[in-house]
């Protein structure tokens, strides 16, 4: 899968942007705070529906406009696709805004039906953070590694997500003498049938995922390191399949109960559950050195490219954004030859020329300035 053409309007600090890009190496270079990573953020919009970075929509409107629109045209094994996605704000201050999303000209209901049809991977400074960050941040990572392969597991999050601000908003009724625990039997059920199914599917896909990275690490540090990804239920117990999640939930459930109504919060359920990252068998959040950190998210990034290919027949498009600075030199061109050697097509921003090792590999240079775009 490899992205053609891009349109841009209105996005970000960007006016107009209508360039076509190489299937292979795409380098923006320029200062900071030119607008590369907007681009980056632009195409990974079409993958997911939504900025990487913490921002609404509404934020992402040019200064002084009422909208923008991103057009990505792209070519998978189906052949070639269009994905065109419009946001406006209607102007008051109540937030009246509309999103349209259209695949090949068709417009969408559902952000879920945009899920899988243009596939990205991103690698960014912050997700060098992941392993000693907070929870939601590893959560995170996972899951919107699976949502892209599988879409269903996008609505299956959304359902969770309301079962739970229901049951929440509930648990504070009871505790105020307003409502009964004979209504939170009939929400628990819901809730514990639907925490289940998401924290199985993690399961499922983490079995995958680790020998991948397992390997990923071990290729980049020649064989010295064995890393290994733990699946942590409500942050403390590591569980791995099989396992009987629901009869876990419930006794959760049970034991939490009156903890859960005095704070007016549901203190268990896969949105607590966290990943632990183990070098060797030593947990990297609390032991392992800044450059170990680095290496292991790359080894988990390059998993996940292996995991699409094997999920979807097809490598995503990768995004780098000023990551290999932060990595030595071994990690950078073990990098940079797995990607050639694999054909995948990539992005990477640099506020300088980045030398890419041997002279033949296809690469093409772009400078941004100022929210412009211009081949080199």
């Amino acid at each position: 899968m490899y992205l053609e053409d891009l349109k841009l309007t209105n996005y970000r600090n960007y006016d107009l942007v209508n360039e076509s890009f190489s299937p292979h190496f795409n380098l923006l270079t320029g200062a900071n705070a030119q607008g590369k990573t907007n681009l980056l953020e632009a195409i990974y919009y079409l993958s997911t529906g939504g900025a990487y970075r913490p921002a609404r929509d509404l934020q992402l409107i040019r200064w002084d406009h009422s909208f923008f629109r991103i057009e990505g045209f792209f070519r998978n094994h189906y052949g070639e696709a269009k994905i065109e996605i419009n946001y406006k704000n209607n102007g008051n201050t109540a937030g009246n805004t509309a999103k349209e999303v259209k695949i090949n000209g068709i417009k969408i209901s559902k952000m879920a039906d945009l899920l899988g049809v243009f596939t990205s991977v991103l690698f960014a400074p912050e997700d060098l953070f992941i392993v000693k960050g907070s929870p939601a941040e590893r959560r995170r990572l996972l899951d919107n590694d699976i949502a892209q392969v599988s879409p269903s597991y996008y609505k299956l999050l959304q359902k969770y997500m309301r079962i739970l601000q229901q049951r929440n908003f509930l648990l504070r009724k009871i505790f105020k003498k307003q409502a009964s625990l004979d209504e939170l039997a009939v929400w628990n059920q819901q809730f514990i049938g639907a925490g289940a199914e998401i924290i199985q599917k993690r399961l499922q896909v983490l079995e995958k995922m680790a020998p991948l990275t397992r390997l990923m690490q071990r290729k980049l540090t020649n064989g010295a390191e064995n890393l290994e990804i733990k699946y942590l239920f409500n942050r403390t117990a590591e569980i791995r399949n099989p396992v009987e999640i629901t009869a876990m939930l419930k006794h959760e459930c049970e034991i939490l109960e009156r903890e859960e109504i005095v704070r007016g919060l549901t203190l268990f359920g896969p949105h607590r559950d966290d990943y632990a990252f183990l070098l060797n068998g030593v947990n990297l959040k609390y032991y392992g050195s800044q450059g170990q950190h680095r290496t292991a998210v790359l080894a988990v990034k390059l998993a996940e490219l292996e995991f699409f290919k094997a999920e979807t027949g097809e490598y995503p498009v990768l995004l780098l954004d000023d990551v290999l600075s932060e990595l030595d030199q071994n990690r950078k061109e073990y990098l940079v030859k797995t990607i050639i050697s694999k054909e995948i097509q990539c992005f990477i921003t640099t506020t300088e020329e980045l030398p890419l090792g041997a002279a033949d590999i296809p690469v093409q240079r772009y400078v941004i300035k100022e929210g412009r775009l211009c081949r080199m």
